[in-house]
C-alpha cells in the first residue's frame, strides 16, 4: 500500500491541479448545461402556447447561446493551460478512454447548441441573444430540416447529460475506490495529491 501512494503522489506532485480560469468555466459549463436540460424538459412539457413558456424557451435559448460562447472559452483556456498528466499508473486504455471521453463532452457540447439553433431557424425563429444581440439567419424556415434538426438536438441533449452523468461517476470512482486524487483536480480546496 504504502508503494502505491508513493506511486500516486509522484504522478500528482508537479502539475496536479487545473488552473483558476479552467476550473471556472467548467463549474459555469456544469450548472449551465444541466440549467438548459431541466428547462428544456420542462418547457416542452408545457401545453399549448402561453408567454410564460415562450419565456422559457427564449431563456433556453440564451443559454444555449452563452453555453457555446463558454465552451468555445474553454477550449481556448484548455489551449492556453497548463493540463495535469495523467497518473502514471493508468494505462494506455485508461488515458485513451480518458481521452475519448473528454473528446465526446467537447463535441456534444458544441453540438447541442449548434442543432438548438439551427432548429429555431427551420421553426422560423430567429435567435436574439438576452433579447438584444440578433444572431445570423443562417436557413430559412423549413418544415423537413426543423424536424431534422429538432430530433438531433433533443438527441444530443440527452446524450450530453448521459456523458456528463458519466463523466461525474468516473470521477466519484476515482475519489472513493481509486483515491488518486483526481477529483481534486477541478475542486478548489480539495487535495488533488
Amino acid at each position: 500500500m504504502l508503494q502505491r501512494d508513493e506511486i500516486l503522489k509522484s504522478a500528482l506532485s508537479e502539475n496536479h491541479r487545473y488552473g483558476l480560469p479552467m476550473v471556472v468555466v467548467h463549474w459555469l459549463m456544469a450548472v449551465g448545461i444541466l440549467t438548459a436540460f431541466g428547462v428544456g424538459l420542462y418547457m416542452v412539457d408545457i401545453p399549448g402556447i402561453t408567454p410564460f413558456k415562450l419565456k422559457l424557451f427564449n431563456w433556453h435559448k440564451w443559454l444555449g447561446v452563452t453555453l457555446f460562447a463558454l465552451v468555445l472559452l474553454r477550449m481556448v483556456v484548455r489551449m492556453l493551460s497548463k493540463t495535469p498528466k495523467y497518473p502514471a499508473h493508468w494505462g494506455h486504455n485508461t488515458v485513451l478512454l480518458a481521452k475519448l471521453g473528454h473528446l465526446a463532452l467537447y463535441l456534444f457540447m458544441l453540438g447541442v447548441p449548434v442543432f438548438g439553433y439551427l432548429y429555431s431557424l427551420a421553426s422560423g425563429y430567429p435567435v436574439v441573444w438576452f433579447g438584444v444581440i440578433e444572431l445570423p439567419v443562417l436557413i430559412e424556415k423549413n418544415a423537413e430540416l426543423k424536424e431534422l434538426f429538432k430530433t438531433l438536438h433533443e438527441l444530443s441533449g440527452k446524450g450530453l447529460v448521459l456523458l456528463v452523468v458519466g463523466h461525474v461517476l468516473m470521477a466519484l470512482k476515482h475519489h472513493v475506490l481509486d483515491r488518486d486524487g483526481i477529483l481534486g483536480r477541478m475542486i478548489p480546496g480539495m487535495r488533488a495529491d
